[in-house]
């Protein structure tokens, strides 16, 4: 609740004083009265202070003459009211042309006025406003506690701040989520006037939540509704506190079980029963793996976009009602799923959110095959982090990478756990073209590598390779001779394309070695 220098004139001790410029910041508001009789250095001056001076030593210095106007505007002063009849006979012209330039209300006082007239019936104002700013800020503390301990949560806070206020309220967290939405922000122009949104963040030890805003129109619009702003905002960072701790519980519960489920604990159908009922998560149907990994190798920050994450992850699940189950691990995620339509649109709704969160850091996404028992997603689970590992080879961030949709690489499954077992699946063909190639300054592996992925179409494959189509089928011979292998024979074709996809997974899987 302000006090404004337009109220202050109408006072009964301010009848006498006379406004004579700066009428255009009449509605500056008055946070306390300062009285100086030697103005040396205006810096020194606060916001919103009203300034009450005889001018002393002004008159004999032009330069701070000049520069007292422009001086005390910029430290966006209230109002100043010079005491006229001691040290200044009259305002100077040049002090009534610049107040009305700044818009900083120049007030005379009269001789037989007393500095203590005019303090006191300014502060007395400014006093009784304070007193009942306090009291209505306590009386919103309570009712907000008690809409906070209602159980209503977020909802609940932001209700009773539409009520207090008569304003629209709205809650949108830290990923751009409306969390809730109170009051009706269609304000009537005519009648209404022009709205006035006022925001404030949410904050907790640092760490952003989300922001409040608060919507009224600017004529209904009053001191106090800031003060119930803060308090909702305060106590909307305690429930947000809240909710990370449960949230902390039930990840931590979640992750026990999957970890139980990928050490391939067995457990009694009434035990799964009972956990999945516990969870949330639903027992019956299917069940997928989903393997997600951020592309960044600082610790730190991966950790930070890991929490990120699984934030928007519950995000959405929460806003689509969706149960899921979830597990941490240093370099990846795991989230399990029910095997429907539904959890493939939210996984392609995650990968969109987040392009538009985090385009910086690209995110890798791998889906396993369906399991029918929930107690196989230990085998899904290795089905998704393969998948994941073949990534760079298949797939673009962030599309999502299905196991079955491997383009074959599914059949290097498990071969790709051991270096030794993927040299064991090419070396034997591939070495005789890497050896000729490499003694003959050739390109047999890559004329065979175009070859097959233009499905044996010599004029294809000449055009990609920018050769004669004499010179390919020289090498296409050359192929067939050091591998033994004709390329005619669609099974032996198979078995080169395997080959050349086992070099570029173990590549991929082992870079050091390779």
């Amino acid at each position: 609740m302000t006090f404004t220098i337009r109220e202050a004139l109408q006072l009964p001790d301010m009848v006498q004083t006379r406004l004579i410029a700066g009428a255009g910041g009449l509605d500056n508001p008055i946070r306390w009265v300062t009285i100086v009789e030697v103005l040396e250095d205006a810096t020194r001056l606060q916001e919103g202070e009203f300034l009450i001076t005889t001018g002393f030593g002004l008159a004999e210095n032009t330069e701070r003459l000049a520069s007292f106007i422009p001086s005390l505007a910029s430290q966006k002063l209230s109002g100043v009211a010079i005491h006229t009849g001691f040290y200044l006979r009259e305002i100077p012209t040049a002090f009534i042309e610049m107040a009305d330039r700044l818009q900083l209300p120049l007030i005379e006082i009269p001789a037989e006025i007393n500095f203590s007239t005019i303090t006191k019936a300014i502060l007395q104002p400014i006093i009784n406003r304070q007193f009942e700013t306090l009291a209505y800020s306590q009386a919103i503390h309570n009712r907000m506690i008690d809409a906070a301990l209602s159980k209503g949560g977020l909802a609940a806070i932001a209700a009773e701040l539409a009520t207090l206020t008569g304003g629209a309220v709205t809650l949108v967290d830290a990923l751009g989520f409306e969390v809730t939405q109170h009051g009706s922000t269609d304000l009537d122009n005519s009648s209404a006037g022009v709205k006035s949104a006022h925001s404030i963040p949410i904050r907790a030890n640092r760490e952003h939540f989300g922001t409040l805003t608060l919507v009224k129109s600017q004529e209904a619009w009053k001191d106090l509704d800031d003060v119930a702003l803060q308090h909702a905002s305060t106590l909307c960072a305690l429930e947000y506190v809240k909710e990370r701790a449960v949230s902390a519980t039930e990840w931590r519960l979640k992750g026990d079980f999957v970890e139980e489920l990928l050490n391939g604990k067995q457990m009694s159908p009434s035990e799964l029963e009972s956990r999945c009922r516990m969870l949330g998560y639903p027992l019956t149907g299917g069940h997928l793996v989903v393997a997600l990994k951020v592309d960044v190798k600082d610790d730190a920050i991966l950790y930070e976009l890991h929490q990120s994450a699984i934030l928007l992850m519950r995000r959405l699940c929460d806003r689509q009602q969706r149960s899921y189950l979830l597990r941490e691990r240093p370099h990846y995620l795991l989230f399990v799923f029910p095997d429907n339509r539904s959890s493939l649109q939210l996984i392609e709704l995650f990968a969109q959110r987040w392009e538009q969160l985090h385009k910086d850091f690209s995110l890798h996404l791998a889906l396993s095959n369906s399991r029918m028992q929930l107690e196989d997603v230990a085998s899904a689970s290795e089905e998704a982090l393969f998948a994941l590992q073949a990534y760079p080879l298949l797939a673009s961030a962030p599309t999502m990478l299905c196991y079955r949709d491997m383009q074959g690489y599914q059949f290097l499954f498990p071969y790709h756990r051991s270096q030794e077992a993927l040299l064991g699946l090419w070396k034997p063909l591939l070495a005789p073209l890497i050896g000729y190639d490499k003694k003959h300054n050739q390109q047999l592996l890559e004329t065979l590598d175009v070859y097959l992925q233009q499905n044996g179409n010599g004029l294809q494959t000449s055009q990609a390779l920018y050769i004669h189509r004499h010179t390919l089928k020289y090498r296409l011979t050359q192929i067939e001779e050091k591998t033994g292998y004709r390329l005619e024979d669609a099974h032996q074709r198979w078995q080169l394309q395997l080959a050349l996809m086992a070099r570029r997974l173990q590549k991929q899987l082992y870079p050091s070695q390779a």
